[in-house]
Order: C-alpha cells, then structure tokens, then sequence
C-alpha cells in the first residue's frame, strides 16, 4: 500500500472517530460550569445567591437532555432558570412536567417559552395554557412577557420573562411594566435577539439560550449563530451594551452532533460590588 492510500485509509479512521465522538459521546458528556458575576445594584441580602441556569432540553428530540437535567437537579441552587425549548412534540408534556418537578430550590424554577414551544403547541392556546399550569403547579413559575419577585430582608430581585425573541412573541417593554428602574432585575429570554428590543442599561444580567453555542463550533467560533443580532459569540459570559449576559450551549438539541460545544448546565453566584 502506498504512503497515498495509507494517508487516505488514516484520514478515513480519523473522520470516523470525530464522528462517532460528535454524535455518541460530545452529546451525552455534561459539563458543569461555576461563574461569579457581580452585579453593582445587587442587595446586600442576594450576595452569593446561586441561579442554575439550563436551556434547550428539546425533550423529545434525538438529543434529548433529560439525563442532564436529572443530574442538574442535584445541584440546589436558590433558583433554577430555564431559558426554554423545554419539548418537541405534545407527548413530551407529561415527561417534561414530571422533570421540570425534580428541579427543587428554596425560590423554585422561572421558565420562559421558546420557539420549539410554539412548534408545539402552534394554535393550541389552550395546550399552552394548561401545560404551563401544571408546570405552576410542580413550583415551575411560566413568565410570559412578565416579571416576579424574590425578597430577601425587604428588598427584591425581579425575574423578568419574555416571549421567545427569536418568532419575534417578546415585549420587552410588557415584562418590565411593573418592575422598579431603582431595583435590579435579571431577564430571561430564549434567544439573544432580545437585545434587539432591549433598552442599554433596563436589566442588570439577562440569561439566554437557543443557539446551542453553535452546536458545531471552530477553534476561532462557531459556524453558525441562529440570531439575527450580530454578535461575537453566543456562548458564554458576554457583555452586550453594558449588560452582562451568559449565553448557554444548552443540555440536548434535535440533532444528536456536537463538537467543541459540550452540554452544559452553569450555575451563576451572583455577588455585590464592581469586581
């Protein structure tokens, strides 16, 4: 065999095993991260408060990240975020409402809706509806272009909730009627896009997922963003017009490939201060 057809037979061999790292082990190998991020107008009573922020668990899909968010549960943070993409397909509602049940944390879990949501139950309102009660029920707080409160020693976090951004369902403006401009606030959004829509300097942190990190990423960035704000990544701890914002790579996705982009699930400690 000539040193040609060993170079070939190699770089077959070598194609094969990225593929089956890609598709058999990337997608089932969950990485934990941990980031302190502190926020200036944080109260003093929120300092070291933990969010465990996990997006885009695409039950239902040929990823799914159920065994990931199993795992998450472990973690009892303050509070679980969940920046959707929750399902795909109507026989995921009972397994998703069951899982969502199993994140446990002393403020319980905020959930905003995704663009795989409304697939879902696309003109099935009252679908929605009674889902989302049923995850209210199992301490699953929906937030729906709306915000709520967490107190602790008489001052409050918001947790402010839109629409998915990214089927243009966000009101910006809506979620935040009711939220104070002097007490600080963290929003939850599918997608990154609602920076599209957002004021500089309206929030103090904003939460993000849908574009899996790229899913398919390149030593220099990923090769595809699925937004359509340009940004310099979309994974990671970010700053975008002031605002500090952790875009995650997500725990599943439809298509069972990753690549330099693990799942992932991070918890945020959130502290008083500048630095």
């Amino acid at each position: 065999m000539g040193k040609r057809h060993l170079a070939a037979v190699g770089f077959l061999f070598a194609a094969l095993g990225l593929g089956l790292h890609s598709t058999l082990v990337a997608p089932r190998s969950l990485h934990v991260r941990h980031k302190t991020i502190a926020l200036p107008r944080l109260p003093r009573a929120f300092d070291g408060y933990q969010i465990a922020h996990l997006s885009d668990l695409h039950l239902g899909g040929l990823a799914s990240g159920a065994e990931h968010a199993l795992a998450a549960a472990a973690l009892r943070p303050d509070l679980f975020a969940v920046t959707g993409d929750l399902l795909d397909g109507l026989s995921m509602v009972d397994p998703a409402v069951s899982l969502m049940g199993t994140l446990h944390a002393s403020d319980g879990a905020c959930y905003v809706l995704g663009n795989h949501e409304h697939y879902t139950f696309n003109r099935k309102p009252a679908a929605l509806q009674a889902f989302t009660d049923r995850l209210g029920r199992s301490g699953v707080r929906t937030l729906v272009n709306e915000a709520a409160s967490v107190e602790r020693d008489g001052t409050r976090l918001w947790f402010v909730g839109v629409d998915d951004p990214f089927m243009n369902h966000d009101d910006v403006l809506g979620a935040f009627a009711k939220v104070p401009y002097d007490e600080p606030s963290i929003l939850l959004a599918h997608s990154p896009d609602v920076f599209l829509h957002l004021p500089p300097g309206r929030t103090d942190l904003v939460l993000t997922g849908h574009c899996h990190g790229g899913q398919v990423r390149t030593p220099w960035g990923p090769i595809v963003t699925r937004t359509r704000a340009k940004l310099p990544d979309v994974i990671g701890l970010h700053w975008i017009h002031g605002t500090p914002v952790n875009m995650s790579a997500g725990l599943g996705s439809t298509i069972p490939i990753r690549f330099l982009c693990p799942p992932e699930v991070t918890v945020l400690h959130l502290r008083c201060g500048t630095s």
